[in-house]
């Protein structure tokens, strides 16, 4: 009897993310040099790619164990993140870019912006479902955990083909202009703040308009007066929220 050889699999690469006709796509390449694209639902290339990640980067091994986070990949909720919020999110990203002042623009790589509002919450993956999805508020030390979702995002993707620009908005997605959000800034790195002010906004916008397991969708109106609120606090330009507002009132409808 001859035996056959397990197959292997073949090594891949996550090169970044597109968009084409408004849905999201991961871009991969394997050991051959192919580029491929692969939507959410192909979970268990997902699984292996994050899993390769993963072991290329000790430091997310280090963030797990400091939080006492199984390392046990959600691909269920990277499907839903490429085929809802992270796609919504790049759509509203891109519809707040277009509506920018000229002055706003020339500050900022578009495809820069792009890329990191697709891949934003990729490090959601490793967070524990129980929290992601607890249909109540999160203690203290649950919210500790979810915040480092970027942090794990970041690093999980420092280990692939994913420019530095990119990682920096993905890390920092949750800073504003005070600097009082999340991860801390470490010392001489500010990222791009008008990027990151964009990748926010949208992102928080995109939350409040989808229903979450504790609490209802919000409507346009409820989300916008909400955000004000950071403008008012001097988080966010005034100029970028009202290219999120003209954004709303146009195709948010």
């Amino acid at each position: 009897m001859i035996l056959k050889k397990p197959r292997e699999k073949k090594r891949v690469s996550l090169k970044g993310a597109v968009q084409i006709n408004q849905n999201s796509y991961f871009v991969y390449t394997d050991e051959a040099g192919k580029t491929f694209l692969k939507t959410g639902k192909d979970e268990k290339l997902h699984k292996y790619a994050v899993q390769k990640m993963i072991e290329l980067n000790p430091s997310v091994r280090t963030i797990l164990k400091k939080y006492k986070i199984k390392p046990s990949i959600d691909t269920k909720t990277l499907k839903e993140l490429t085929g809802g919020h992270m796609n919504e999110t790049c759509n509203i990203a891109m519809g707040v870019y277009s509506l920018l002042p000229e002055y706003i623009k020339v500050k900022v790589d578009k495809s820069v912006i792009k890329e990191a509002s697709m891949l934003h919450d990729l490090g959601k993956v490793l967070i524990p479902a129980k929290i992601l999805n607890k249909p109540a508020k999160l203690n203290i030390k649950e919210r500790e955990i979810m915040n480092t979702h970027s942090t794990i995002g970041y690093e999980l993707l420092k280990t692939q083909s994913i420019s530095e620009d990119t990682l920096e908005l993905i890390k920092y997605h949750h800073q504003n202009l005070k600097h009082s959000g999340y991860p801390d800034l470490e010392e001489g790195k500010i990222p791009s703040d008008i990027g990151v002010q964009i990748v926010s906004i949208s992102d928080k916008y995109s939350a409040l308009r989808e229903a979450r397991v504790y609490r209802r969708k919000l409507n346009r109106v409820e989300a916008l007066l909400i955000l004000y609120k950071e403008v008012r606090e001097g988080k966010i330009l005034p100029d970028i929220y009202n290219a999120l507002v003209k954004y709303a009132q146009k195709f948010d409808v």
